[in-house]
């Protein structure tokens, strides 16, 4: 489709720009009301309840699992969990999806699940973990993209979009003060993302092969969020302590928030332009045969991932496994 002006380009990339910032403040919202329940003052107020709600929401975290409650399951937090999951699943579906594609268009072959799943781990851990930077980061990186799609499109290729999006967010980082909370957590967090990503691509990667069709776009998503979502619960207290160990969180707050600023910025305006890349005359190549690739499959993709991503949190509620968005 040619010749489209820019209030077209622009009614067709802010929706999808929009539906990503929704869906990441309502985990950032769901995630931040847990939080508020577990405070010294919520714990006062609810005490007042019946005992079974208040041993539930008073209980400690002991490492990855909690104490297992005689009452049984809390299905009120088992729902909310499973619908933080499916959001975060609903997020991941589309980034792994583009990251296949192109991976693909590279030439890795079976390869593309462990570069695809590493990264968009990667990348994933780095977002929720980053929380309030990281929405900052990606409205600056979907802003770029919007506004160059708007007037650059035809002269501009993507990468020279991912680099001033991640330059734009990366000087905010070095140049603004975000007090409320450092986040020298992430590159931890990073690396746990990464090695679970990398372990589950790997094994779709050497299980693949063994079948007699290749699968399915709803199949691989509900499982990469599934599984490699319990697993970095499960390690990323270990991938912490390796973090602290390599001396990652000893380097100045404002280094890392900016390294995490511009990661995210760049990600959120390369995915802003494969969203849009088959809607308009963009550059022809690899960008655009994946992202047409990628609309194919986005459907399929992110119903699984919202089924996986419901199932793991139902699930990591009813096991008792902690929360581990305020480490």
């Amino acid at each position: 489709m040619q010749g489209l002006n820019s209030t077209r380009r622009s009614d067709l990339a802010l929706p999808v720009s929009v539906d990503f910032l929704l869906g990441y403040v309502f985990c950032l919202f769901y995630e931040n009301a847990f939080s508020l329940s577990r405070s010294p003052v919520a714990l006062m107020i609810f005490s007042q309840q019946s005992s079974s709600s208040s041993s539930e929401i008073a209980q400690p975290y002991v490492g990855a699992i909690r104490s297992i409650d005689a009452s049984g399951p809390n299905w009120r937090m088992a729902l909310l969990r499973g619908i933080v999951w499916s959001l975060i699943g609903m997020i991941y579906a589309p980034l792994f999806t583009g990251l296949a594609e192109l991976f693909q268009g590279l030439g890795f072959g079976h390869g593309t699940y462990i570069a695809a799943a590493a990264l968009a781990g990667a990348v994933g851990a780095a977002l929720y973990g980053a929380r309030e930077v990281a929405l900052i980061a990606t409205g600056i990186g979907v802003l770029v993209g919007v506004f160059v799609l708007m007037l650059f499109a035809e002269q501009i290729a993507v990468f020279h979009v991912v680099l001033a999006a991640a330059a734009a967010a990366g000087a905010v980082g070095l140049t603004v003060s975000f007090p409320a909370r450092c986040s020298r957590h992430v590159p931890g967090k990073a690396m746990a993302g990464l090695a679970t990503g990398a372990l589950c691509g790997g094994f779709l990667a050497l299980v693949e092969p063994f079948h007699p069709h290749p699968f399915s776009s709803f199949a691989v998503l509900a499982f990469l969020v599934s599984v490699n979502g319990v697993l970095y619960v499960v390690s990323v207290r270990w991938w912490l302590s390796v973090s602290r160990r390599l001396h990652c969180e000893s380097r100045p707050c404002y280094v890392i928030e900016s390294l995490v600023m511009a990661t995210l910025a760049g990600v959120a305006a390369g995915s802003v332009w494969m969203m849009i890349g088959p809607l308009i005359d963009i550059e022809s190549g690899l960008w655009q045969s994946a992202s047409a690739a990628m609309h194919d499959r986005i459907p399929m993709a992110i119903l699984g991932g919202m089924f996986g991503g419901g199932v793991a949190g139902m699930l990591l509620e009813f096991f008792r496994f902690s929360w581990v968005h305020d480490l």
